[in-house]
């Protein structure tokens, strides 16, 4: 969600040449500039990050969270899910200043979750009648089995709309949400 061209600001920094090296790299393997490399740093950062600290926030590699959801069953998998579907995704919306509709929920799904948290991979698109959204993953069935029952209850929560249709499978949820 990056401004228009006419909302930016000239800033001049100094950072440690390590840092430099590291930003030039990572440009040119992503075919980008250094410039739009670092705004899409501090976009996360105010966008997301900024909002957590001190313990409130934990990365986890694949393999970690894996090897953690192996050991639930099921049911444990889908309970944990409904909770914190329930409770996370208004408290950060309304952390954020958002408003609690439509809108600021499929944000929150492509752009927070799928975006700034990397739960998925998330593409979105808009038909007549739904919003299409498919998110893909590469955390096995369980974290579909999670996102499933994290997604029923934060649109029960934020819409009161639980005509939610899902379609399921090992790396992704397809993701059906009425107009």
């Amino acid at each position: 969600m990056c401004p228009r061209k006419d909302d930016y600001v000239t800033r001049t920094f100094r950072i440690p040449v390590e840092f430099d090296e590291s930003l030039r790299e990572d440009a040119e393997a992503h075919g980008t500039s250094v410039n739009s490399l670092v705004i899409k740093i501090l976009e996360k950062y105010t966008e997301s990050d900024r909002f957590f600290g001190q313990g409130q926030y934990i990365t986890f590699s694949p393999t970690t969270l894996t090897n953690m959801l192996k050991e639930l069953d099921n049911e444990g998998v889908r309970k944990a899910g409904s909770e914190s579907g329930n409770t996370v995704p208004r408290n950060r919306l309304l952390l954020k200043g958002m408003p609690i509709n439509r809108i600021s929920a499929i944000k929150y799904i492509t752009d927070i979750i799928g975006g700034y948290d990397d739960w998925f991979t998330c593409n979105h698109y808009e038909r007549k009648d739904h919003t299409l959204l498919h998110l893909r993953h590469v955390y096995d069935m369980k974290w579909s089995i999670f996102l499933e029952a994290y997604l029923t209850s934060m649109f029960i929560d934020l819409l009161d709309l639980d005509d939610i249709d899902f379609e399921i499978t090992n790396a992704s949820l397809t993701v059906r949400v009425p107009k």
